[in-house]
């Protein structure tokens, strides 16, 4: 990853930044909100545990102790997917995420939290992402 990162540096102007948005090593939430609730319900795991994210992290590291970039602003958010069905967030993930697996006890979880008889409900996968601004040092 360092190595995209000194491309990357390589064709930046001088008074160009790099933003860079990658979620965090942490599992994402799984919630259900019935009505104005929210119910934590579990995380959504990974096979390889997120471990990109962490590398992710550890490249930009990396390129600033080379002295390729400055951080000038670094932020987190949480990115929220919503779902009206726990079929619909299954086949979000089999699109989107392959690796992801929801574990037994969240799916049964969720699927009490939506039997409830009221009709505005819905599943939250909220993901934290990390958000960095940096700028090229001259070459």
């Amino acid at each position: 990853m360092v190595h995209a990162l000194a491309k990357i540096h390589s064709l930046l102007q001088p008074t160009g930044v790099l933003v860079d948005i990658h979620p965090t090593p942490e599992p994402p939430a799984i919630q259900v909100r019935v009505g104005s609730e929210i119910h934590a319900a579990g995380w959504l795991r990974e096979a390889d545990d997120y471990v990109e994210y962490e590398e992710a992290d550890r490249a930009i590291d990396d390129a600033i102790e080379l002295g390729m970039f400055v951080l000038e602003r670094q932020g987190q958010f949480d990115f929220t997917t919503h779902a009206g069905t726990l079929r619909e967030l299954k086949d979000h993930l089999e699109a989107e995420w392959q690796e992801a697996f929801i574990e037994d006890t969240t799916i049964l979880a969720i699927e009490d939290l939506l039997r409830t008889p009221q009709q505005d409900k819905e599943i939250l996968l909220r993901e934290s992402v990390r958000i960095s601004r940096l700028r090229p040092l001259p070459r």
